[in-house]
């Protein structure tokens, strides 16, 4: 099976178009390594498939169709949902507002989060909802800052949790949802993500990524085939082989085994006498050079 990793779903990049494009000329899914609460709505949004790495570890299910109103959302017993003038939908407790509720954009008020906090004014813990109305995540917070974030299954069990130090993810675990019981750990994001997607493709797969970040990162330890389609040119601002690219093609990096590009970038690494064992010519220009 072909699949395109993408950190994110981007519809305002320039080049997201060009990425379903080729998305469905292979009849790929995404995969994506960022949550992704909504990807019901994008899904049908963009006209696109999508698997989230999260959702595979919680094995989540959605149901098209399928939505929670903002006045049905789940509040503590003897708070009211109330909408102001401005459209701010608030939970109110005895008079003071505990929180504020966010709803999905282009939807009859589909609830996306709530937001709840202390007497003080600061950050408490966010409730973030699916697209179809089901809890999909907490974000529980401590003086103002993140300190956890907790991605919940279908019954709203806890299969996924993240720690946050400073902002940065130091530790991850993943949970047998009815008992708590850690099956496994990660010290940092790179490797939780690298570990997942070596579960979700296997050998006879093929796995294409477009740019030398979290993406490649991601791939280090997949059975698949995995691709490299440039989506820029091959030298960076000094004129210089990105650094990346080069490890790529003299195979220091083994875990990618091709790279595509364009007929221009491909002939102009051959007059630098780069290896191009590892390269393929498509016809497209994304990674033509400046």
């Amino acid at each position: 099976m072909n699949y395109e990793l993408i950190n994110g779903v981007t519809p305002q990049s320039p080049v997201w178009p060009r990425f379903k494009q080729w998305a469905k000329e292979a009849n790929a899914p995404f995969i994506v390594l960022q949550s992704l609460p909504g990807l019901l709505g994008v899904e049908k949004e963009e006209d696109v498939h999508l698997r989230s790495v999260i959702d595979f570890l919680t094995k989540r299910r959605y149901t098209s169709g399928n939505y929670r109103f903002f006045n049905e959302a789940p509040v503590p017993d003897g708070s009211e949902i109330y909408m102001s003038s401005d459209g701010a939908i608030n939970i109110i407790y005895e008079g003071e507002t505990i929180g504020l509720e966010v709803v999905y954009a282009n939807t009859r008020r589909a609830i996306k989060q709530i937001d709840y906090f202390n007497p003080d004014g600061t950050h408490d813990f966010t409730e973030e909802y699916a697209f179809d109305g089901n809890h999909y995540s907490n974000l529980l917070y401590y003086n103002n800052a993140l300190q956890q974030i907790q991605f919940l299954n279908n019954d709203g069990q806890v299969v996924v949790r993240q720690y946050l130090f400073d902002g940065k993810i130091n530790l991850i675990t993943v949970e047998e949802p009815s008992t708590g019981r850690i099956l496994n750990r990660y010290d940092n994001l790179i490797s939780f993500l690298t570990a997942t997607v070596s579960q979700m493709v296997t050998a006879h797969d093929t796995v294409r990524i477009h740019y030398m970040g979290v993406e490649m990162n991601a791939l280090s330890e997949s059975p698949a085939h995995n691709v490299l389609r440039l989506v820029e040119s091959p030298f960076g601002d000094d004129g210089a082989v990105r650094g990346f690219l080069l490890m790529i093609l003299k195979d220091e990096i083994k875990y990618i085994q091709e790279v595509e590009l364009s007929k221009a970038a491909y002939h102009a690494l051959a007059m630098q006498n780069i290896p191009l064992s590892k390269a393929t010519i498509i016809d497209d220009s994304l990674s033509d050079p400046y």
